[in-house]
């Protein structure tokens, strides 16, 4: 058995702005410095201990995994398998221009169909597929019995899916704010006791 700690990255500038991302990138805002100061005395008031994080290369994802190893006292590894889903030409517009211009696309890529590919990207079915399949071979191998990935949001959404009811179709529902971690167990390729969009520790932010 192999525990999951996963952890979508702390709040950016494009996140307040209703950016689209993806395989883009920019600063975190002074509140996502804050939300990742409450999730880190989350974690050091829990019983959880973590032996490896493995965070996506992206900044405001490798910001958190350095944040979260220093904490753990633990190793940390670059892993591209879990970097956002990739928007291709829709990196750097705003959620509400891509709604003006080509909403059966906005409908599609955030709340319908998984299968989608924005021009120049890859459909969210692909991203979760690749976030999966790194952590199959992450529990074969066996190396650790308690991990922490860091990841996005939207890919995180498709990948909770799978593991909760076995197809990525339901990906809108499992939403979750920024620096909200999400518990599960591995056995044998099979999801246990999932407790998804966890963020009590952001409670007194607001």
């Amino acid at each position: 058995m192999m525990q999951v700690i996963l952890v979508r990255h702390a709040e950016t500038e494009w996140n307040v702005r209703g950016i689209i991302q993806g395989h883009s990138d920019s600063a975190l805002t002074p509140r996502g410095e804050r939300q990742t100061s409450a999730l880190l005395a989350a974690f050091a008031e829990s019983d959880l201990r973590v032996e490896c994080v493995y965070a996506s290369p992206l900044g405001r994802a490798w910001q958190m995994g350095q944040s979260l190893a220093e904490s753990f006292c633990c190793s940390l590894i670059a892993e591209p398998a879990l970097k956002e889903q990739a928007f291709g030409q829709f990196e750097g517009m705003t959620t509400a221009q891509l709604l003006q211009h080509s909403p059966d696309a906005a409908k599609a890529l955030f709340k319908s169909d998984a299968e989608y590919c924005p021009p120049g990207g890859e459909s969210l079915s692909h991203a979760s597929q690749r976030m999966m399949h790194f952590l199959y071979n992450l529990e074969k191998k066996r190396h650790h019995q308690t991990i922490c990935l860091v990841s996005h949001g939207h890919v995180t959404q498709g990948v909770l899916s799978i593991l909760k009811s076995g197809a990525v179709d339901d990906f809108p529902r499992y939403a979750q704010p920024n620096a909200s971690y999400s518990v599960f167990d591995l056995i044998n390729g099979r999801c246990s006791t999932l407790r998804w969009g966890i963020a009590t520790h952001l409670r007194h932010l607001d």
